[in-house]
């Protein structure tokens, strides 16, 4: 046991990940009789076309037959589930301290060892038996990016048919191939960003590496998303689709690109989250409470910077940006009130509330997009600098524990909501955010303090940029 310990405690780095996202929502029978719990549905929860996806999450098991004693080569023991295996090592999770780590096969007894490789051979895919947790253990990054030459692109026989490495993008709109290059760029880079998070996120679980996904771009005749919106994910089809006319101006320019107009609002984030939600939808069926996968969409939507190029550090420069201009475009704000939901609510509102209450499209509809990339950010920056109890969080509920459990031992760790309120309080406070946690959240008179000098500065700056332009025009 103490052996494992130190697994534990060091995390699986070379770990091979390629693999999980083949195998976990294959038909595929996990170790010892894991009962497969399907979906039973409910509002938002459709399954994408072209996912395999079949359970919950694998927490349902058969009494008695999943924790068991595992015995080492040197004879001593382990009481553990095996979540994993391949010819190489097995993952085990340790019901004790619901820890995951992994041990080499040849470090296990030749009883044990005979019956894994039994399991592979009879059970696995591609060498691969049960459902891996993609453990990682690095550092937080300060920043990701890609290059841009590095995003091929090619149209499809003259239609509006394109394609690029990950994705089948059916161009409807008819924009320009600078600014569909622009777009895909911005899409091809969410995966990149995703992995290089220390998280163990469920990027493409349940989808055929060599499949692409696909994007639709369409003008406001064609688009069936809410009015003015840029995009959104079907969970029904898996296929996102971007709103042409709130993105691309009548000069065919990408809004995305204009930087040093300070009064246009930047909407390139609507696709990151989207896309954001397209990789990771294995979380809308595993259990998770909606604010975890709405939060990550969020927060990637935050942080990046510039097209396909994501900022980690200082993030509550980015999300207090964009948490207000979600409200009042680019104007600059000294302080806001925040009427939010108690964070008890938050954490425990399903897909099904969620959608409800983002269907009515009101106040009360954006701020609980707002609240949950502020509580996504505090767990993975002020709770643990590397995020790493929010990352034990999610090592628990991709395991097979419960997620009222998990959050309880990782994300609470004996404190109340209450606890976490007072922490978001003063952690904001000085940082432009006052918050107030209510039983409805809701935008009041007097929320919103304008810094009117550096609004005067930002004019003076916009006007002396235009008439240098007028100059060289000249």
């Amino acid at each position: 046991m103490k052996r494992f310990a130190i697994l534990l405690a060091l995390g699986s780095i070379g770990y091979a990940t390629y693999h999980y996202r083949e195998t976990l929502l294959k038909t595929v029978k996990p170790y010892a009789s894991l009962a497969v719990a399907k979906v039973t549905g409910g509002k938002g929860l459709d399954f994408a076309e072209g996912l395999s996806f079949s359970l919950t999450s694998p927490s349902v098991q058969d009494e008695g037959e999943v924790n068991r004693t595992w015995t080492f080569s040197d004879g001593s023991q382990m009481n553990a589930i095996l979540l994993s295996a391949d010819l190489k090592k097995a993952q085990f999770r340790v019901p004790e301290s619901q820890g995951v780590g992994e041990v080499p096969l040849g470090n296990l007894s030749v009883k044990d060892r005979e019956e894994i490789q039994q399991w592979i051979e009879t059970e696995g895919t591609d060498g691969v038996a049960g459902y891996p947790v993609p453990l990682k253990t690095h550092r937080w990054p300060s920043q990701w990016r890609v290059n841009a030459d590095t995003v091929p692109l090619r149209q499809i026989e003259l239609s509006d048919e394109w394609q690029s490495t990950h994705f089948d993008i059916t161009n409807h709109a008819g924009i320009n191939r600078a600014s569909l290059e622009s777009i895909t760029l911005i899409c091809e880079a969410v995966d990149g960003a995703l992995n290089a998070l220390p998280l163990p996120l469920p990027v493409n679980w349940g989808r055929d590496l060599s499949q692409r996904r696909k994007i639709v771009i369409e003008d406001s005749k064609g688009y069936n998303g809410v009015e003015g919106s840029a995009g959104y994910w079907d969970g029904r089809t898996g296929i996102v689709h971007i709103n042409a006319d709130a993105l691309v101006e009548p000069d065919l320019q990408l809004v995305v690109f204009e930087f040093d107009k300070p009064e246009k609002l930047q909407k390139y984030d609507v696709i990151v989250h989207e896309v954001t939600h397209q990789s990771t939808a294995a979380l809308m069926y595993l259990g998770v409470p909606a604010w975890v996968s709405e939060g990550i969409a969020e927060y990637m939507a935050a942080t990046q910077f510039a097209p396909a190029y994501y900022e980690f550090s200082n993030t509550h420069v980015a999300v207090r940006h964009h948490v207000n201009k979600r409200l009042l475009g680019d104007r600059i704000v000294k302080d806001r009130r925040m009427n939010v939901a108690r964070i008890e609510k938050l954490m425990n509102r399903d897909i099904v509330e969620w959608n409800s209450y983002a269907e009515k499209r009101d106040v009360m509809s954006f701020l609980q997009y707002n609240e949950s990339l502020i509580l996504i950010d505090y767990f993975l920056h002020r709770d643990h600098p590397d995020g790493v109890h929010f990352r034990r969080y999610l090592e628990c509920v991709l395991s097979g524990v419960p997620e009222p459990e998990a959050r309880d031992l990782h994300l609470l760790r004996g404190r109340h909501y209450i606890d976490i309120e007072r922490d978001l309080f003063e952690l904001w406070r000085p940082l432009g955010f006052t918050f107030q946690f209510r039983d409805r959240s809701d935008l009041l008179a007097g929320d919103v303090e304008i810094d009117w000098e550096a609004e005067d500065v930002k004019r003076t700056i916009a006007t002396e940029r235009a008439m240098n332009g007028t100059s060289r025009e000249r």
